[in-house]
């Protein structure tokens, strides 16, 4: 977590609203009530012209715009322009209220439509409906874009595992079994003449083709995880991580700790698995530290590393673009078991990886 010493918590900024409007008595008006209600107020103009520019050039949070506008653009084209330009939504203020009007209004996908004259309190309650709609848009739209970068993820990951999988068969096991057929093809032409040893021979490329289907198996999905259960594959992955990577990877449980239900266990692997992984490739660490424990009725896995740690706000923006398909792999697994991970660095002081999902047996 960040030290309050080191830097200060960032101010919040302050919601704009863009205020289009043809009277000029009225503008004033409502430029009053909004900033009154706390948003800071941009403009305001009469002009359809000028509103989608100034949408264009300040990218304000809402425009309040009325129907009737000066000049060649109405409020109904300028909202659809601005709305479908730069994806900023649009709250009507008119005194229309014909269905025709109404209608192509429509079209715009307006978060709002309020009848002339109004009360500030009946703006104060559009306006915060149509920015909680813009808050719940925006969401469900780094949702969408986090999903497909994963779909995509999942599918390329998919025929990666397929051609690895081909190659270990085609390059290992077939080499294998076609050096076995060769020896039992001579054997038969030769019978009791057969060279000395090609018995033992069968036995040992046997041998080596077991642990090649053994070696295969376990990395798509190690069975000690079914066989034994979460702690004992976690043990088994630390000292495989150690061994590997140079760096002391140090595990504990709770030795009481009983078998959670298997789509958390497989999650918590996985997890753990990337995790590892990524200190392996960019951290620089000496020392890992894996602790999984019982608290109240959640479970809490923790991954903690000493290396160089790195910038938590731009790693979340890679993973939400999909450059940073490993945390978002992360993340769509403690979500899928109902639990949230999050992951907190800072540059030079390592990095924490935790999990917490509700305790399922």
């Amino acid at each position: 977590m960040a030290n309050p010493a080191m830097s200060a918590a960032p101010t919040a900024k302050p919601t704009k609203i863009l205020i289009v409007e043809d009277e000029m008595i009225v503008a004033r008006d409502i430029a009053q009530q909004v900033q009154s209600l706390g948003y800071e107020v941009l403009g305001p103009t009469s002009l359809g012209e000028e509103a989608i520019v100034l949408a264009g050039m300040w990218h304000p949070d809402l425009v309040l715009m009325d129907i009737g506008l000066a000049g060649e653009v109405d409020g109904i084209a300028a909202a659809l322009t601005i709305r479908q330009k730069f994806g900023i939504p649009v709250v009507f203020l008119t005194a229309y209220a014909a269905d025709d009007i109404l209608e192509r209004a429509k079209i715009t996908e307006p978060f709002g439509y309020v009848l002339k004259p109004f009360s500030e309190r009946e703006l104060h309650t559009v306006l915060a409906i149509a920015l909680y709609k813009k808050q719940a848009e925006a969401k469900l739209l780094t949702t969408t874009r986090q999903l497909q970068a994963l779909s995509r993820r999942v599918l390329e990951a998919q025929e990666q595992e397929r051609r690895r999988v081909a190659l270990e068969l085609h390059d290992e096991l077939g080499q294998s079994l076609t050096a076995i057929k060769i020896n039992l093809q001579l054997g038969e032409r030769f019978k009791d003449q057969a060279p000395a040893g090609l018995y033992q021979e069968n036995i040992r490329i046997v041998e080596d083709a077991l642990r090649q289907v053994r070696s295969l198996a376990t990395a798509l999905r190690p069975s000690m995880l079914d066989d034994l259960g979460l702690a004992p594959a976690l043990k088994w992955m630390a000292e495989q991580s150690a061994s590997r990577s140079g760096f002391e990877v140090q595990f504990h449980h709770e030795r009481t700790l009983e078998r959670l239900a298997p789509e958390i266990e497989t999650a918590c692997f996985r997890i753990v698995q990337e995790a590892l992984t990524n200190i392996t490739r960019h951290a620089r660490a000496s020392q890992v530290r894996i602790n999984l424990y019982r608290e109240m009725d959640e479970m809490v896995l923790t991954v903690t590393d000493d290396g160089l740690g790195f910038d938590t706000a731009a790693m979340r923006e890679r993973a939400v673009t999909g450059a940073s398909l490993g945390v978002l792999g992360m993340q769509e697994r403690a979500t899928l078991v109902g639990g949230t991970l999050e992951i907190s660095s800072m540059p030079q002081q390592g990095s924490t990886v935790t999990l917490r999902c509700p305790w399922r047996t």
